[in-house]
């Protein structure tokens, strides 16, 4: 809340329309008391009091009442005594009950308000039958938020602490979730940029659980991390940048919530690059050193090869460079790489060079469409294992790529004449292409890879330009298969009072190789005079059944919100690998997902609490997301 300020009171003696009070002086001490008492706080706030007693810089108040109302008493703070220091600002409110239409329902103790607003109010909520209660106590400063919940859930007592730092230059946030059931159940969170200079910073993103049934139990309700992740992130990186030059020190390792992530391999690696501009030629050198691990047992029947111990150097150097000419545009591109691979495991060592190459000519006037070739060696890379790579989703811009890959494992091995066209008009902005000639090297590869390749496919990408309705879409289409081998798309419409939309996702997941992604995504706003109404739901296609369906109602009158909603979502449970009773593959597909059912009541004194999540960030990413 605002500063409550001295010259208010100065206010209070000058202007009687202001304020009507009786006011003495008493004897032999130094105070004045004021009598039915009204003030003004801050845009919104009113503080009225049957009394206060001023004595140098300290102010005592009888009988206060606080509100935001501007129309009617919807709620109110009242106490018998507050007191309001004017050395740090601050307005104390002692023994305070909160009132809805003048019918105490919350007692909330102390309550300081200042510019530094420290606050609690209650949320109530039920999960499968069990109630759920937290109170959550926040504190703010002009550069950290601090919040603590106590909660009770599912029967058992847990509190949530969550901090954040943010000074525009260094930026931190940590979130934690203790809970004293049966399994002692707890996780953190750990988000942080610190910059230490112009040339060294420090990136943390490190996640850990207690691995027992915590999210299925609270499904992360009050712990912002991703509940339907497959694993937790662990990363530490130290970037250094000196002139040309850029060094990285990263530990990249993960801990599964679900289950066993294909991409299994944690990975600790130094990556050293240069950076040059020679006669407008851009020249970039890049090594980097890993070593990766895995935990799993080599038995296993996979898709491909895990090992429990690989290091990698891999090596490339890029050399580009654009030519303008009159009527067109002339671009080369050239990637020299190697890959060196030490597998203990086996003892065996592997390596690969490769080159690829890249021309394009830019053509018409606006030199909107690009025609041009790749070209790279042919080389045997399905015997490399596979450790941090997976295809690039397609678009006529990946399509044209000479990585088509994330990660070092794959080269491109492929050899194309493109064609390439963008633009854009009064209704879309797009983006085209397809090969008039293509030739991979990956007949040696998994299925799920090689179907993304040597299908003849259109890329594409469009975009309306309405103003309310937006047209998308980007993926590509076989015309040998006849079908959508990637896509993204769907409309939005949005107006002063109304958002809809629906997406269609069919995607291959970065954890290759996992089933790709193939669901819809409908998500629902409507706003009214005095209240809205919202909805998500996701729907998978390929288990024809509803994997999130979130519906909700919020009111708000005058100065008070109140939120009603529901959700049933499945969840990932916590399981251990057992290899000798379940095949690998229904360890990675989750054949049992736990099904939750939350419904949840909170409310907002506006202008006070504000803790309320906007209906916006719950339609994009679910309500306990």
């Amino acid at each position: 809340m605002s500063k409550v300020h001295n010259w208010f009171f100065l206010i209070l003696l000058l202007i009687s329309n202001v304020i009507y009070s009786e006011c003495h002086e008493k004897e032999n001490v130094n105070s004045l008391e004021i009598r039915n008492g009204q003030m003004e706080v801050g845009e919104n706030s009113t503080v009225k009091f049957k009394s206060a007693i001023t004595t140098e810089n300290k102010f005592e108040l009888k009988n206060v009442e606080v509100t935001t109302c501007a129309e009617s008493s919807v709620w109110s703070l009242e106490a018998e005594n507050a007191t309001f220091n004017e050395s740090d600002r601050e307005l104390v409110i002692e023994n305070t009950k909160l009132k809805v239409f003048g019918i105490p329902i919350f007692w909330i103790g102390e309550v300081s308000l200042n510019q530094n607003d420290s606050f609690s109010i209650p949320n109530l909520g039920l999960t499968n039958s069990s109630l759920d209660i937290s109170y959550k106590f926040k504190n703010k400063t002009e550069n950290t938020l601090l919040q603590v919940e106590p909660i009770y859930s599912d029967s058992s007592l847990g509190l949530s602490f969550s901090f954040e730092y943010d000074d525009e230059t260094n930026y931190l946030e940590f979130d934690s979730l203790s809970m004293d059931d049966e399994d002692d159940s707890w996780a953190y969170n750990l988000d942080a940029q610190i910059n230490f200079n112009d040339f060294i910073s420090l990136d943390v993103d490190y996640s850990d659980f207690s691995g027992n049934s915590l999210i299925q139990n609270y499904g992360f309700r009050y712990l912002d991390l991703k509940r339907r992740s497959l694993d937790l992130k662990q990363s530490i990186g130290l970037s250094m940048i000196y002139g040309n030059r850029n060094f990285s020190f990263s530990s990249n390792n993960f801990k599964n919530i679900g289950s066993l992530r294909p991409l299994s391999h944690s990975k600790d690696f130094f990556l050293y690059e240069r950076f040059y501009n020679i006669h407008d030629w851009h020249l970039e050198i890049s090594s980097e050193y890993a070593s990766f691990r895995s935990n799993y047992p080599l038995s296993l029947d996979m898709p491909y090869q895990i090992f429990n111990r690989v290091d990698r150097v891999a090596r490339n150097i890029r050399l580009s460079k654009s030519f303008s000419y009159p009527n067109y545009d002339h671009e080369h591109e050239l990637l020299i790489s190697s890959k060196e691979y030490d597998v203990h495991d086996s003892q065996m060592k592997l390596d690969s060079n490769d080159i690829s190459l890249k021309q394009s000519f830019s053509l018409l006037e606006d030199r909107s469409l690009k025609i041009g070739y790749i070209w790279s060696t042919f080389t045997d890379q399905y015997a490399l294992p596979i450790l941090d790579s997976y295809p690039i989703n397609p678009s006529p811009e990946a399509n044209i790529s000479l990585s088509p890959w994330v990660g070092k494992d794959r080269n491109a091995n492929m050899r194309k004449i493109y064609m390439y066209k963008k633009g854009m008009n009064k209704i879309f902005n797009y983006s085209l292409g397809t090969n008039l000639y293509e030739k991979y090297n990956y007949d040696q590869e998994n299925m799920i890879l090689k179907k993304f390749f040597n299908k003849k496919p259109i890329f594409f990408s469009i975009s309306s330009n309405n103003k309310n309705l937006n047209i998308f879409a980007m993926g590509n289409y076989s015309y040998e298969k006849k079908k959508f081998m990637g896509l993204m798309g769907g409309f939005k419409y949005i107006d002063e009072k109304t958002k809809f939309s629906i997406q269609k996702n069919k995607i291959i997941t970065s954890s290759y190789p996992l089933k790709s992604l193939n669901n819809y995504v409908v998500k629902f706003k409507r706003d009214f005079d005095y209240f809205s109404i919202f909805s998500r739901s996701q729907y998978a296609q390929e288990d024809k059944s509803l994997n999130e369906n979130i519906l909700g109602v919020e009111w708000e009158y005058d100065c008070l919100k109140l939120r009603l909603s529901f959700e049933r979502a499945k969840f990932f449970p916590f399981i251990e690998s057992d290899y000798t009773n379940l095949p690998f593959d229904e360890h990675i597909y989750l054949t049992n997902p736990k099904v939750k059912n939350n419904l949840s009541f909170e409310f907002e004194l506006i202008g006070l609490s504000n803790l309320l999540t906007p209906i916006d960030n719950i339609i994009e990413n679910g309500l306990f997301n």
